[in-house]
């Protein structure tokens, strides 16, 4: 039901509350190691996502023992642009965050290590209300909505500019949950989704007007921390890299199970999760090509529309090993 599509969203809202009080869901015996506090996005307030699975299977306490982490503490957050803010407060270790709030921070701060990827070949779509938009040059004079310094807004902005409409159609600034009841009531004339939202939206007879991947675009996930979090613990950023690889491959190696629970999770439909979901978006190694390459892209856009604040190799920030 679409009512439940929305309860989910707006449990966002509710998730974010949850970065004032962390919740520490991995631990493992106490053997004096100390707890890596990590934050990200999440619409259940639990870790989602491969980080999740992750954290249900012990791969990421497992594989971080190595670097003397005993347990692992979660914050949740609303939007990635408030959890670089967290993570620039020295409030969380590690943020995981999708490629423009980390091309943004690091753009703010060369502090910023781009410890992995540990996610390629994101896709998002451009959702029109029933009876409004079919195509993207029906947006013209009208807007679209997502949250400002996501992938999502990002995604808006390249697709709008790949139909040559920039400056005709008006990207504003809303957060999803309000931007699908306002998609349902006719308010919101369309807005960008990512995951299994946008399968459910088309299901449910709202038009899919664009998508990144019509056009051979992608977008990643990624891991940032600051240096003096990695030069306070040299060992960190090889055993986080071991361990995200070691959950994407269990995630490619049990895909089904995977999203069996994401829908469980996410309190949506399977089908919806495999129809948005593909096994090459989990990436076996720390920094594959295809997904550097994506990661370039993105701040080559965000560059040309100044939302940068600083130039800087994205090449050299991928290849970090400190």
């Amino acid at each position: 039901m679409l009512s439940r599509l929305l309860r989910s969203l707006s449990a966002v809202a509710a998730a974010s509350a949850l970065a004032v009080g962390a919740v520490a869901c991995s631990s493992s015996d106490d053997t004096g190691g100390y707890t890596l506090r990590v934050g990200a996005t999440s619409v259940t307030g639990t870790p989602a996502g491969s980080l999740g699975w992750g954290d249900k299977e012990g791969i990421l306490t497992d594989e971080l023992k190595s670097a003397g982490i005993d347990k692992i503490e979660y914050s949740f957050f609303q939007s990635g642009s408030d959890v670089v803010s967290a993570l620039f407060a020295g409030a969380i270790d590690v943020a995981a965050v999708g490629d423009n709030p980390a091309l943004r921070a690091r753009s703010r701060d060369a502090r910023v290590v781009l410890l992995s990827l540990d996610s390629i070949n994101g896709d998002a779509w451009i959702v029109g209300a029933k009876g409004g938009p079919t195509t993207i040059g029906d947006l013209v004079g009208k807007s679209v909505t997502a949250p400002q310094g996501t992938i999502r807004d990002r995604a808006a902005r390249q697709l709008i500019e790949a139909a040559g409409l920039t400056g005709k159609i008006e990207v504003r600034d809303v957060p999803t949950p309000e931007s699908i009841a306002g998609l349902s009531s006719g308010q919101i004339d369309a807005t960008v989704v990512t995951g299994a939202s946008a399968a459910e939206l088309k299901d449910r007879g709202f038009p899919i007007i664009d998508s990144l991947s019509q056009h051979g675009f992608g977008s990643t996930g990624t891991n940032i921390a600051l240096t003096s979090f990695t030069e306070a613990h040299p060992e960190f950023a090889e055993a986080w890299q071991n361990a995200v690889t070691a959950v994407n491959k269990d995630i490619t190696e049990n895909f089904d199970a995977y999203t069996q629970w994401v829908a469980e999770t996410d309190d949506t439909e399977v089908e919806y999760v495999r129809q948005s979901t593909q096994a090459d978006e989990f990436n076996t190694e720390p920094f594959p090509q295809k997904g550097v390459e994506q990661l370039e892209a993105a701040y080559n856009f965000l560059k040309a529309d100044g939302s940068l604040d600083n130039e800087y190799s994205v090449a050299e920030w991928a290849g970090a090993k400190s």
